[in-house]
């Protein structure tokens, strides 16, 4: 058993049993915030008694970090999906807890399986067959009438037919075995894709996300300490959900729009929470550098005699100040996402500073004490040349010549200098859900030219395998096809996708390769996470012209279709965009 403090036990004498299953390793999970966040939200509830469990690594048979309990003794058994990644992982946990695979072969013997995440947010379909519902949304509006409906579901007597009808009743409640699909294999641009999505039994045409509208007062942080976990001296905590900057590669950017923040009291009184653990405070958040509070909130935690990590800075964010600070608190690298090597495609991607700003926020990082440089970019993006790929390596020559080495001959002390590369996938529900993944080959010329420009200058590349990329983009752009996929994989392939391929009868660069029509059905389209497909449309033919788009306004807008305008509680007072209310529906 982990050491772990701060886990949550019950007994379990007439409530109702959830199990919280990340389909990974244990120090994986536990750095997953989300899963921190839903954990606390059951076990809020003292009717229902929530235990997590995790990707046995012995290969045995699933059970409760709490009680040992298998996952068949609970009422609910609930996954959280982040990743495309874990796919193959829900069927070995299914598996090995000796549930029947696919909801269909399910019957009121089981517990109910139901999912929730970014990953199954966005896209559930390539594992609906496995789920008996999905949770689409945020769990502070999705948890409390979802436990209400499993504890009358818990005592009823009805069917597992009737059940599950109930439950597509839920707000944000998709149940994939009351919709009837068909598809086609058309490789053409503009082609049906999806022939056929009907609801049965009145079930919703389409899946509204369920979001919370003011974060004030919301605390969301690491609930449970261990040794063991990703980042085990961290206390994570989150800052805000959303982003203003609407960077077109980048799923979360749109679907938990709009950009909401924590408010500053209740970050002081949970960085003093982590202060008085011992922890460093982790800062989390798709950009924390946008939060109207982060200089106070980082002086504040200063001041208490405390340390910070934040999760995200924007490059035009990173002042001497910040770094100052940063560095006091034990940093001792900087890490810079300029995505794209050139300004150029940095216009494409919706990222508008120069290479100049770039080496400035270095060093303004090494000037105050950090001695490495960490810089992602992304591979294979939507009009990118070779120039492209070398101005990645010129940005990270500049960064070594004008700022590392003359620091080096003043202190006798070397950074280092690495690049962390991941080809582009294309993500539902971004402006390039329509584009096609770059060939393998292409790929991997572009990892040879960026190791053999850099690695004479002693500056590393690590490119994630295009082959796990390409694995990643056919389960992010898949459709219930690709359920068919997992269970062959499964069942007669130790789950190798690669040579479970060989007898899927369908076409796997259909989804990887092809670029899809903005006027074909999509098969994720069901879903209404507030933003109009003619926005996303009107923001890819942007992006490949490579014209920028304003941040967002928030509440003073209606330019995405999220109509946030409508909330009063997102006003701050002062328009956030860098141009009037709806410059970004320009054309």
């Amino acid at each position: 058993m982990p050491v772990e403090r701060g886990a949550l036990r019950k007994e379990p004498g007439g409530r109702l049993g959830v199990a919280l299953v990340y389909p990974n390793a244990y120090r994986l999970g536990m750095a997953n915030l989300g899963l921190h966040a839903v954990y606390r939200l059951l076990n809020a509830d003292p009717a229902a008694l929530c235990e997590r469990a995790f990707l046995p690594e012995d290969g045995g048979p699933p059970r409760t970090v709490e009680s040992g309990r298998p996952l068949a003794a609970f009422d609910v058994v609930a996954f959280s999906l982040s990743f495309e990644d874990d796919y193959a992982n829900v069927l070995a946990i299914l598996d090995r807890a000796g549930l029947p695979l696919r909801s269909a072969e399910r019957d009121g013997r089981h517990p109910l399986v139901v999912a929730g995440g970014i990953a199954v947010q966005i896209n559930p379909e390539p594992v609906a067959p496995f789920f008996d519902a999905f949770l689409v949304g945020e769990g502070e509006v999705l948890v409390p009438p979802f436990l209400a409906y499993a504890r009358g579901a818990a005592a009823a007597r009805r069917s597992r037919g009737e059940l599950l009808r109930a439950l597509a009743d839920l707000p944000g409640s998709y149940v994939p075995a009351l919709y009837e699909v068909a598809y086609s294999d058309t490789r053409a641009p503009g082609g049906a894709w999806v022939t056929r999505f009907e609801p049965q039994d009145g079930a919703p045409e389409r899946v509204a996300r369920r979001w919370l509208p003011d974060l004030r007062g919301v605390a969301t942080s690491r609930v449970v300490d261990s040794p063991d976990a990703q980042f085990g001296d961290l206390f994570l905590t989150e800052v805000a959900r959303g982003c203003l900057w609407g960077c077109r590669f980048c799923a979360a950017g749109f679907v938990q729009r709009p950009y909401r923040e924590v408010d500053l009291e209740t970050l002081r009184g949970e960085a003093r929470e982590g202060i008085a653990r011992g922890q460093r405070v982790g800062l989390v958040g798709p950009d924390t550098s946008d939060h109207t509070g982060l200089d106070p909130l980082t002086c504040f935690i200063a001041e208490e005699g405390g340390t910070f990590s934040p999760s995200s800075l924007r490059v035009d964010a990173i002042t001497p100040e910040l770094s100052a600070r940063m560095a006091a608190g034990g940093e001792r690298s900087i890490t810079l996402a300029p995505e794209a090597g050139t300004e150029r495609m940095r216009r494409v991607v919706n990222k508008d500073f120069t290479d100049d700003r770039i080496v400035q926020a270095a060093e303004s990082a090494l000037s105050r004490g950090m001695q490495h440089v960490k810089l992602y970019f992304m591979c294979g993006l939507p009009t990118e040349t070779d120039d492209d790929v070398l101005g990645m390596a010129r940005v990270a020559v500049r960064i070594r010549e004008e700022v590392m080495l003359p620091r080096a001959k003043a202190t006798g002390r070397m950074g280092r200098i690495s690049l962390s590369v991941n080809p582009f996938v294309p993500k539902p529900w971004t402006p390039f859900q329509w584009a096609p993944m770059q060939e393998r080959g292409c790929l991997e010329a572009k990892r040879r030219l960026l190791e053999r420009t850099l690695r004479p200058k002693g500056i590393d590349v690590d490119f994630l395998s295009p082959r796990e990329a390409w694995l990643q983009a056919l389960l992010s752009r898949g459709d219930r096809r690709c359920a068919d996929l997992l269970e062959l994989a499964h069942r007669e392939t130790g789950g190798d996708l690669r040579q479970a391929l060989r007898r899927w009868p369908h076409d796997p660069d259909f989804f990887v390769h092809r670029e899809a029509g903005v006027d074909e059905r999509l098969p994720w389209d069901f879903l209404e996470q507030g933003l109009t497909k003619r926005f996303l449309a009107r923001e890819y033919r942007r992006g490949v012209g490579g014209r920028i788009t304003p941040k967002c306004a928030v509440g003073t807008c209606r330019a995405c279709g999220l109509a946030c305008a409508d909330h009063p509680e997102l006003r701050t007072g002062e328009p956030r965009g860098d141009g009037p209310p709806g410059a970004a529906a320009d054309q």
